[in-house]
Formats: structure tokens, C-alpha cells, sequence
């Protein structure tokens, strides 16, 4: 057995219309050492045997719906490399994107974390004034972790995400990470196709404004009480424990 090089974490919620695509765009991007960790957060229509479908280039897991950031902390039970990074089930890699951020992080051993850009693709045509960013490093939204490639070690330094958050546990991942000094590359290359459409939680613009509201008040809070940190579930929690129902 190839032992890999690059896990990808994917939370997969109801994606029947999507998640084929997303999965391939993983396996082409010509790598032949990485794995493809499906966690299926509770799906109730044809994702669980879309995934299936893909045989065992693909580790299905299947738990009761709790939510994108506990999908993905459930994942480091069974990562077995020493990158990973994650994908929405209804975004997609451009082709080339892990191999550019490998040979960055070859350049630079020291570096944590690389991030790329995101380009949207709006699937009914549209473009939302709301959407144009001019400067990408301006605007936080844009942290987003299908984006990053990250080596699975930054992991156990900063803890997994904070499943108390709907949305935004990357950019509260992302916050602590910047807090606790982890190494991080930009580029400005496309690493990520975030695909917008009717179903996305950030349609909701009124969950968005207070998801980051509270990752502002969960920076500062950490701030007045470095513990808080601590609090948050750690990479060894799941590590620990790997008896998932893969059903």
C-alpha cells in the first residue's frame, strides 16, 4: 500500500448533484500518493452511493448530521500523511493546485500553511456586486480551507475546529492559527472553484454577518485567556478514537 503524500477531507451533506465532480477533480490532479476522506454528515438522498461508486479510492465514513466542522474533525481519525487539506462537496480543485502548493512548500520546509485564491463560479450566471474583490488579502471571507494546504502537523499545535460554528470554522481556524505565529504562504494563483448556488449556507447573509461576529469575539476572548484555546477539540481526541460507522 502506497503510503500518502496528501489526504483531502470531504464533509458530505445531501450533494448528489455535486459530489461526483468534486471527487474528481481530486483524482485529477496526478498525484498518485494521496487518499480522499468522505464524511458523510448524515445525508438522506444519493450521496452516500455516488461515493461509494468511486470504490476504495475513496474512505467512507457515515455519521449522524452534525455539521461541516465536526465532519472534518472526525476525519483526522483516519489521515495517515503528512498534508492534508479539504474540499466542500460541491466546490472543486483546479488541476494543477496540489502540485503547485508542494513544490512551494519544498522551496520553504519551514512554512505551515499555503494558501492560494478563490475563484467563484456562479452556477445560475450571475456575478453579485458582493462578490468582486478587488484585494484578496482585504477580505477575510476568503479564507477558505479548500484554498490552503496545510501540513497535518499544524494541526496538533492549533487544535481541530469549532463545531459550536454553523459556518466560518475556517476563518476561527484560521484566526488562531495567525494568533499562535503559524508560518503562511500566499499565492496568487487559483487553488480553489468555490461553486455558488442556491443551497450554499452563505446565502444567508444574515448567518454570515453573525458567524463572523462571533469568530471576532472568539479571537478576542482567546486574547484576554490564552487557555481558551485548549478548550477546543485536539487532533490526539481524534486520533483516539476510530470506530466510525463506515455504513
Amino acid at each position: 500500500m502506497i503510503q500518502p503524500l496528501v489526504s483531502v477531507i470531504m464533509p458530505v451533506y445531501n450533494a448528489e448533484r455535486f459530489v461526483a465532480e468534486a471527487i474528481e477533480s481530486v483524482l485529477k490532479q496526478g498525484i498518485e500518493a494521496i487518499e480522499i476522506i468522505c464524511i458523510d454528515d448524515g445525508s438522506t438522498d444519493q450521496s452516500a452511493a455516488i461515493v461509494q461508486s468511486f470504490g476504495s479510492v475513496v474512505r467512507y465514513y457515515r455519521q449522524e448530521n452534525q455539521g461541516p466542522a465536526a465532519a472534518r474533525n472526525k476525519a483526522f481519525s483516519y489521515i495517515r500523511s503528512p498534508f492534508v487539506t479539504f474540499l466542500d462537496n460541491d466546490d472543486l480543485f483546479p488541476s494543477n493546485k496540489l502540485t503547485q502548493q508542494l513544490a512551494l512548500f519544498d522551496q520553504n520546509p519551514a512554512l505551515d500553511v499555503v494558501f492560494g485564491k478563490t475563484q467563484y463560479v456562479f452556477l445560475d450566471g450571475s456575478n453579485p456586486e458582493r462578490f468582486h474583490f478587488p484585494d484578496q488579502t482585504q477580505t477575510v471571507w476568503n479564507i477558505l480551507l479548500g484554498a490552503g494546504l496545510f501540513r497535518t502537523e499544524v494541526f496538533r499545535r492549533i487544535g481541530l475546529f469549532n463545531e459550536a460554528l454553523k459556518i466560518g470554522e475556517d476563518l476561527d481556524w484560521y484566526n488562531r492559527a495567525k494568533e499562535q505565529g503559524v508560518t503562511i504562504q500566499t499565492t496568487d494563483d487559483v487553488m480553489l472553484l468555490y461553486r455558488h448556488h442556491g443551497n450554499n449556507y452563505t446565502r444567508d447573509q444574515e448567518l454570515v454577518k453573525s458567524t463572523l461576529l462571533k469568530a471576532i469575539k472568539y479571537s478576542l476572548d482567546r486574547r484576554r485567556n490564552e487557555a481558551g484555546v485548549r478548550q477546543l477539540p485536539q487532533f490526539a481526541d481524534f486520533r483516539q478514537s476510530t470506530n466510525a460507522d463506515t455504513q
